[in-house]
């Protein structure tokens, strides 16, 4: 089976890579603390048996830009990680849509392995939070950026899939996908999300069930990132960073659009 050949070809080499330090005190080898890894673990819904697969996946490669331990980054789980989520999708596409021809299936797998498509999983996974950057990185907003968040979340998936067997990082990574359609939420780019979002809730909550919050926000008065939250009747479906109230707002009108189509 082919999740059994991946498995053949990177869990030895990693999982002996991945061994816990035992200089480590309190933290993982790459500087991770043990409340970071429940958090994670507790957003991703799995708890890892190999704490410092999970520590690798979250391992942006500038952390340990030129260091002696550089290649203990995430890049290696990402290319696992990207084979293991184009399997359970085509997987779960073939059996979803039986009489669809190839070139269709290729297509909807296309928009569903998209950057940008798994930076929001990632943003709702809050791998954001999690990913271990430098400081002047993250003030910089890497942890922000689509293809900082793609890779963390190919990266994951690879070391679920190491971590465990093939049928749990099938099952997790659909869970993180939720129903797939021939036409994926979000796939097309909104010109006015919050207008968009707006008239998906208005039918059945209303003109006033919307309400966006700023939640948090960092940087000097002159270079301001602002974190704002939406919510509709007192849940909240998305959030977004951004350098003005508006771009922020935008991004989490965004978030919460893939949010409710994914429910439909």
């Amino acid at each position: 089976m082919v999740g059994s050949k991946l498995k053949r070809l990177f869990g030895s080499r990693d999982s002996k890579s991945s061994k816990p330090s035992k200089k480590a005190s309190g933290r993982g080898s790459t500087g991770a603390s043990p409340t970071l890894i429940k958090k994670a673990e507790r957003s991703l819904g799995y708890v890892f048996k190999n704490k410092e697969l999970l520590v690798k996946s979250l391992t942006h490669p500038s952390y340990l830009l030129n260091s002696r331990d550089q290649i203990h980054n995430n890049q290696r789980l990402e290319f696992l990680g990207d084979s293991v989520i184009q399997l359970a999708l085509t997987e779960a596409l073939y059996e979803k849509f039986p009489n669809e021809r190839e070139g269709m299936l290729t297509s909807v797998r296309s928009s569903y392995a998209r950057g940008e498509y798994m930076a929001g999983i990632a943003r709702r996974l809050k791998l954001d939070q999690f990913l271990l950057l430098k400081e002047k990185d993250r003030n910089a907003g890497v942890a922000d950026g689509d293809s900082a968040l793609c890779d963390a979340f190919e990266s994951v998936v690879g070391a679920i899939y190491l971590d465990s067997d093939w049928e749990t990082a099938r099952k997790l990574t659909l869970k993180y996908y939720g129903p797939l359609r021939k036409k994926p939420a979000g796939a097309g780019k909104v010109a006015n999300p919050k207008g968009a979002l707006q008239e998906l809730v208005q039918p059945k909550y209303g003109n006033f069930a919307l309400k966006y919050e700023v939640v948090g926000q960092s940087g000097q008065p002159h270079d301001r990132e602002f974190e704002i939250a939406v919510f509709c009747n007192g849940e909240q479906l998305g959030s977004g960073k951004g350098r003005s109230k508006k771009e922020a707002e935008e991004k989490a009108a965004i978030e919460a659009i893939a949010l409710l189509e994914s429910r439909q």
